[in-house]
């Protein structure tokens, strides 16, 4: 079992009276049961919780939710925050559950590692997390690595993402752009941010298009809304190595929609002149 799995398995087990499996789970009503305050996500996909809500409907619910007690009549939600929406949607008035006393810093741990383990997180939910644990806690990059089974680079470039703007980290969070965008983005002077992001969209640009714009836009300081031209196809670059070769300068084309140009280099006006003659064009 990973060490994901073992987070989950060691709350679940923790202490005297769960070690008959069938001890300490009990019943409550959904409605005594709060949010988890610690809770990293933010969205939910609905469909997937629909879907979630079917099954509950059929095959019941066979994990139980982990909660810890608040007061006489509330719980807060510890891990199953989708089972207990979904629990809800399906009609449930009950949900077996396991009461567990834990820290604030375990309720957060446990939180993010459901959610990681799930892969349910959005790289900015994720991010937050993890930051959280850092600020609230004092933990570094490589504790946070550590409890959740990621090396710590991943963890310190996940917590770069909440360097980049309000509506940058909203495009993450609608699914507009992926952690590869947010990285490219970040390359680039903050005042550029915003517009190379809307021309990533824009152009529904790949992680590796994107990247290489941000190499340009730093070496010039501007960004493009200009699509890039499509790749040169094999029989064009042919076409253009046999007119370079003739020509003696170094020949383009460029193609869409079967229109074109093609373009002709030089360097010095002797060369033109070369160029001209070749192309039996007088520069008279």
């Amino acid at each position: 079992m990973t060490r994901l799995g073992k987070g989950l398995d060691a709350l679940i087990h923790s202490g005297p009276e769960s070690t008959d499996k069938t001890t300490g789970i009990t019943t409550l009503k959904t409605n005594s049961i709060i949010p988890n305050r610690y809770q990293p996500r933010k969205r939910f996909d609905v469909k997937k919780l629909q879907e979630l809500a079917e099954s509950l409907k059929e095959n019941g619910i066979i994990q139980p939710i982990i909660v810890t007690k608040r007061n006489e009549t509330q719980y807060e939600l510890i891990a199953g925050e989708r089972r207990l929406e979904a629990s809800k949607l399906a009609g449930f008035d009950e949900v077996p559950v396991i009461i567990r006393s834990v820290s604030d810093k375990e309720q957060l741990q446990f939180a993010i590692i459901e959610n990681v383990q799930r892969e349910d997180l959005n790289p900015i939910e994720e991010a937050m997390a993890y930051q959280q644990l850092n600020d609230e806690f004092g933990l570094t990059h490589a504790q946070i690595s550590n409890i959740v089974g990621k090396d710590r680079a991943t963890i310190s470039n996940f917590i770069r993402l909440l360097k980049l703007s309000v509506n940058i980290q909203n495009l993450l969070l609608e699914g507009k752009l992926s952690s590869g965008h947010a990285r490219a983005i970040l390359q680039v002077d903050a005042s550029l941010q915003e517009e190379f992001a809307g021309v990533i969209i824009k152009n529904s640009l790949s992680v590796r298009k994107t990247e290489l714009m941000a190499k340009k836009i730093k070496e010039t300081g501007v960004v493009t809304a200009k699509r890039e031209e499509p790749e040169d196809k094999p029989e064009l670059m042919q076409v253009e190595e046999i007119l370079s070769k003739s020509f003696h300068t170094q020949v383009k084309i460029y193609q869409k929609n079967h229109k074109g140009r093609v373009s002709f280099y030089f360097s010095n006006r002797s060369q033109l002149d070369a160029l001209l003659k070749a192309l039996n064009i007088s520069n008279e």
